[in-house]
């Protein structure tokens, strides 16, 4: 069965992905994207879709916020938290607990999916500030753990 991994990196400007994956064969990516708020729930609603329509599972991913005294520091601005409660409000309409979505460190993902490691294994994304790359990131980093061996990344 095939599985479908939407995956968030949540902030003023978001970079969100899907990719398919059929055990034993490498990932898709379906679509990247950065989006900016006006723009934000409109494809995690497309993502939505079209596991409805395809008859498949979505997992949702996203990176973990969490403000700390450096947040504080940085910003006050909410974007991430909003962004959040907005990918757990789809959830809840599309009959998702909000509570399924998988949240992941930045840290452990680019460490685990640097830049190159992105190039080599062919989900580059073009364009934009970097945010749909977190997106891939995340996403590559999910599908490690649940069992997808990156084997272009074993030559």
């Amino acid at each position: 069965m095939t599985r479908l991994i939407l995956a968030v990196d949540p902030g003023k400007a978001s970079g969100i992905c899907l990719f398919s994956w059929d055990e034993g064969e490498e990932p898709k990516i379906l679509w990247s994207g950065e989006y900016q708020q006006h723009e934000y729930a409109d494809p995690i609603r497309r993502a939505f879709l079209y596991a409805r329509g395809t008859n498949s599972r979505i997992e949702v991913v996203c990176e973990r916020f969490t403000i700390n005294a450096q947040t504080v520091k940085n910003s006050q601005a909410p974007y991430s938290l909003e962004q959040i409660g907005i990918l757990k409000q789809i959830m809840m309409d599309h009959g998702r607990d909000p509570y399924d979505i998988y949240f992941q460190s930045p840290a452990d993902a680019k460490a685990m999916f640097t830049n190159d490691k992105i190039r080599t294994l062919e989900y580059w994304h073009r364009g934009g500030e970097g945010h749909a790359l977190d997106a891939i990131r995340h996403a590559l980093l999910r599908l490690a753990k649940s069992g997808w061996i990156p084997k272009k990344l074993l030559k």
